[in-house]
């Protein structure tokens, strides 16, 4: 079970997926504020309830917005099918995570692949964060319009998809090739370390180590900043 008190994330799963809701909480008094809530709660079928003021604030202790959706855990899409399904004449656009720990960061990684339309975003089920309560929330609603796969190997994952036609570029402070001079418009993942770091092995199974050119103070960036820097030029290639 998990509880949003992220507004944008409880109207999204609302819309998108009212079938993982259990049911919405309204804090007594802020029914007005939270008119379109319940309107879309009416509208796909989902209970709500609205509690008296010291009532939510026992049971939703964090409960600063006034409203809390109970829902179901997240579900992960199957790393198989989406191996199965790939069409490199669609030029799928994947992202891999290798060691972020921080919900902060994968929240935010989340939300910014949402707004630059990556087709999937992949975590290995060990060293990573899942999809927690504190990653729905700061990822504000995308966690509902992003296609998001656990896998036990990355490395075999990497090896999976490279033999359907995806190339697979490492982001990594080491690396000597800038992004930005590779043709990122085709069959593409990106694969970025978190707090630790990127694995050797998770390395050498990729096309190449490409790195984004910083002054030489400041070599390297957080891996949600990292994350939304390159998959804006990945859009932007692709409009270009």
């Amino acid at each position: 079970m998990a509880f949003l008190t992220n507004r944008n994330s409880i109207l999204e799963t609302i819309r998108e997926h009212p079938e993982r809701v259990r049911k919405l909480w309204i804090e007594a008094g802020h029914e007005r504020t939270s008119e379109e809530y319940i309107r879309e709660a009416k509208l796909k079928g989902v209970q709500f309830r609205i509690l008296p003021k010291e009532a939510f604030a026992r049971r939703f202790k964090e409960g600063k917005s006034h409203i809390c959706l109970e829902r179901d855990e997240i579900s992960y899409a199957d790393p198989d099918e989406l191996i199965r399904g790939i069409d490199i004449g669609r030029n799928p656009f994947f992202c891999a995570l290798d060691g972020v720990y921080d919900p902060q960061n994968l929240g935010n990684i989340v939300r910014s692949a949402a707004c630059l339309c990556v087709d999937a975003v992949i975590l290995p089920k060990d060293r990573s964060c899942g999809i927690t309560e504190t990653v729905t929330n700061i990822a504000r609603g995308a966690v509902e319009h992003v296609k998001i796969v656990r896998v036990v190997n990355l490395a075999r994952f990497i090896d999976a998809i490279k033999e359907k036609g995806v190339f697979c570029y490492a982001l990594d402070e080491k690396g000597t090739t800038p992004l930005w001079e590779i043709d990122l418009k085709g069959p593409v993942c990106l694969v970025f370390g978190g707090e630790d770091g990127l694995r050797r092995l998770t390395i050498e199974r990729c096309d190449a180590l490409v790195r984004i050119p910083t002054p030489a103070g400041f070599p390297s960036l957080n891996v949600a900043t990292s994350f939304a820097i390159s998959a804006y030029e990945v859009k932007r290639q692709r409009k270009g």
